[in-house]
């Protein structure tokens, strides 16, 4: 049996132009540097883009000590006005539940949040990726796929850690907008999306948010003209 094959593209039904903004500050510590003062900073810039937008964000990290410490860091002092829900500390049907009724929450996530949530409406007006999802290369099986292709002679960065990256990056991405009536900001404080080589590559994976980077401070004011 002969058999034909049809192909098509079906375009997004979102205006990701007028309905997000890509941000992307170049003035926060490293992502490695020590003592935890990404940490510090990744707190500092949810406090500032939840102020100009009300709260609403969902935040998510690659790492369960990072969002420990930035919960930590959040309610110092009192320090934020939103209600603030953590991963591990509730299950993750009632966290989501609790951080649509709150209608202006903050919540923190890693693995099981970067796919499969829903959050339609106003409720989730911000999303924050603190660093690039990139896979661990000490985890046995992302190990062996990496030295397989590096046996062969390939290069394990561009052929596998990268595009699972892009994937990654793009489910997350997808958190933010659901329906023609969604709207908000990408926050991506990993800098090197737009300062390494390889960051032009991750950026193409994305919906066509318009980039804007530079100086932290700078970037509120075009927070608060999309938020306006």
């Amino acid at each position: 049996v002969k058999l034909e094959v049809t192909e098509s593209i079906i375009h997004s039904p979102f205006v990701f132009e007028e309905q997000t903004i890509l941000v992307v500050p170049t003035d926060l510590p490293d992502v490695n540097a020590p003592a935890g003062v990404f940490e510090e900073a990744t707190a500092e810039v949810v406090r500032d883009a939840c102020s100009i937008s009300g709260g609403g964000a969902v935040v998510l990290f690659t790492s369960h000590r990072a969002l420990r410490r930035v919960a930590e860091l959040l309610r110092e002092d009192g320090a934020v006005r939103w209600p603030l829900f953590v991963q591990g500390e509730d299950t993750r049907v009632r966290l989501l539940e609790r951080f649509i009724e709150s209608g202006s929450g903050i919540l923190l996530g890693t693995a099981s949040f970067w796919e499969g949530v829903d959050v339609p409406g106003r409720a989730l007006r911000g999303l924050g990726i603190q660093r690039l999802p990139f896979k661990v290369p000490t985890e046995p099986i992302t190990a062996a796929r990496m030295e397989a292709i590096e046996r062969r002679g390939g290069s394990s960065f561009e052929e596998f850690v990268l595009p699972l990256a892009a994937l990654k990056l793009k489910q997350g991405f997808g958190r933010l907008v659901r329906s023609r009536e969604d709207r908000g900001a990408i926050l991506i404080l990993d800098d090197r999306i737009v300062r390494k080589s390889y960051g032009a590559y991750l950026r193409e994976s994305l919906p066509p948010a318009p980039l804007r980077k530079g100086p932290w401070t700078d970037l509120t004011r075009f927070l608060k003209e999309f938020y306006a």
